[in-house]
């Protein structure tokens, strides 16, 4: 998600007990959704297909909010569906016996359905008063319109059948694998994601819309193609302005980390109450920057990145959601910083850093296991302060242990869910280095380091002292800092500099110089996340 309007997009969704029960295992669903012509009733059929353990429960509990179930079936997989078995349904979570002879096999479960999403689908209307419809599922929204097992850590492939007014074209996850009318009229198109995904970034989008292609992203023999679309009225602007270098931006991201994870890109104008949305493979932003023409490509760079951190490797728990936003954040400047030069990385990182240390969140951990209301995790902890582990991780172990480390991490981990502890140990067995100080520090302490630095000069010995404390809150506990920077500026504009360690809760420094410094710096580069005062002592 972009950060800026996700963070201002209201909202407070609880955090829910989760249908994810062990034995249980989603491998895939299946979709068909009719969308309504008129009003906001949706017709659709769900085929879920779960593996079961020989140690399984003998029911499969999917969460599904304010809907009508009108039957419920199972059978073989590959079966046509069916309805007329028993089921239990609540409001929120639909149970289902399974057939006891499944265990230890693989069977279909057929859900019949209807109702008026009151979240999750939004069927309303785009800038010009034309009906559309997309779907918008972070955090735990895709209850509210699919029977999933709708947690982060469940991903599974969908197959998607949705069936439109006439004049409407539709997207989904995936590549369309086929489309057409049927006898009414009416559209239907059929789209697969055969990778695993998490439900939050399940999604359909539908209107009339228009399509343009870029130029295929290319992976060895592999091509990726790359599709924007938009209202018929933003699509030249489109083209032209944010979406200007899609190709580009996937291309570099392959280079740094690794090929694409999905079998094509669309980038989508869409009704997204977020900045921008990073549904796997069809990517959804807001409209009203379309219409201002106020959207800028940093956001695209941020929700392409996404694709890679976040869809293809996903937080087990939305607790970690700075592995997704952290790492979109900071994969923005880096390849910002690789199209258009290293300015583009160092004036981001000190807008994130200024964004932080204003931000109410600063004397919470960036892991906080505390907060219950999902949304406010997407804060400057889960953001801004996630970009900058990343940058002073890379600062830490250096840049080749750094991308060794980021490479073998999504190529290991990808299509899979993960902890902030997978990505320590990949970090750390790609630099040969213990680094859990690190990541106790920077993840579960809450703040950052306050310095006092104090300096004097010895005129007869020629030496500048420097002595150097952390003053930040106790509660925020001491930080380990393995390589400070001071520079000392002569009047005449001489620059010295020097790195030390800081591991106490005070410490000092000598350094002999010719002439005495006009002025002294700590971290002079913004190498780190720290604020700094400087004095002179007599």
């Amino acid at each position: 998600m972009a950060a800026a309007l996700a963070a201002a997009a209201g909202g407070s969704a609880m955090a829910q007990e989760s249908a994810r029960r062990p034995g249980v295992e989603v491998v895939a669903y299946q979709f068909r959704i009719a969308l309504p012509d008129g009003g906001d009733t949706i017709r659709a059929t769900a085929t879920v297909t779960v593996r079961r353990t020989l140690t399984a429960g003998d029911t499969l509990a999917l969460d599904l909010v304010g809907l009508s179930v009108d039957s419920v079936g199972h059978g073989a997989v590959g079966a046509a569906p069916s309805g007329g078995r028993p089921f239990e349904y609540d409001g929120h979570l639909l149970r289902v016996p399974l057939p006891p002879r499944s265990r230890g096999r693989s069977v279909d479960v057929f859900v019949f359905y209807h109702g008026a999403p009151h979240d999750g689908l939004l069927l309303g209307a785009d800038a010009r008063g034309r009906a559309t419809a997309f779907a918008d599922d972070w955090p735990d929204r895709a209850r509210h319109w699919l029977p999933t097992v709708d947690d982060p850590a469940d991903k599974a492939s969908v197959r998607w059948r949705v069936e439109t007014p006439a004049p409407w074209k539709a997207v989904a996850n995936g590549l369309l694998a086929a489309s057409g009318k049927s006898a009414d009229g009416r559209g239907w198109w059929l789209y697969e994601e055969r990778h695993p995904i998490p439900t939050y970034t399940f999604v359909v989008g539908a209107g009339r819309m228009t399509v343009s292609r870029h130029r295929p992203a290319r992976w060895g023999r592999d091509s990726i193609p790359i599709e924007v679309w938009a209202e018929p009225e933003d699509s030249a602007w489109a083209d032209s302005v944010p979406f200007r270098r899609t190709t580009e931006i996937v291309e570099t991201m392959q280079r740094l980390v690794g090929p694409f994870p999905y079998e094509k890109l669309a980038q989508v104008e869409s009704s997204t109450r977020y900045g921008g949305m990073e549904n796997a493979s069809a990517i959804f932003y807001a409209e009203q920057p379309y219409v201002a023409r106020r959207m800028g490509e940093g956001v695209v760079r941020h929700e392409t990145a996404h694709q890679w951190f976040g869809d293809a490797v996903t937080e087990r728990d939305f607790h970690e959601v700075w592995l997704s936003e952290g790492f979109a954040d900071y994969f923005d400047l880096v390849v910002g910083a690789a199209l258009d030069g290293d300015s583009v990385l160092a004036r981001g990182m000190a807008g994130l850093a200024r964004g932080y240390l204003r931000s109410p969140v600063v004397g919470r951990p960036l892991v906080d296991t505390a907060e219950t209301v999902l949304t406010r995790l997407l804060n400057a902890n889960s953001y801004n302060k996630g970009a900058w582990v990343l940058h002073m991780l890379r600062g830490e172990i250096g840049d080749t242990a750094f991308w060794r480390g980021i490479r073998a991490y999504y190529r290991d981990w990808r299509d899979s869910a993960v902890t902030s502890a997978v990505f320590q140990h990949e970090m750390e067995r790609a630099s040969g280095r213990r680094l859990d100080w690190f990541f106790a520090q920077w993840l579960h302490q809450p703040g950052y380091p306050e310095l006092d630095a104090a300096w004097h000069w010895d005129e007869a010995a020629h030496r500048v002292s420097i002595e150097i404390g952390e003053v930040q809150p106790s509660d925020w506990g001491l930080f380990r800092l393995p390589s400070v920077t001071v520079e000392l500026r002569s009047a005449a504009g001489v620059r010295t500099r020097r790195s030390f360690s800081l591991s106490a809760a005070r410490d000092s420094v000598s350094f002999d110089l010719s002439e005495p410094p006009a002025e002294v710096r700590v971290d002079p580069d913004g190498a780190l996340l720290l604020t700094a005062q400087v004095r002179r002592q007599p």
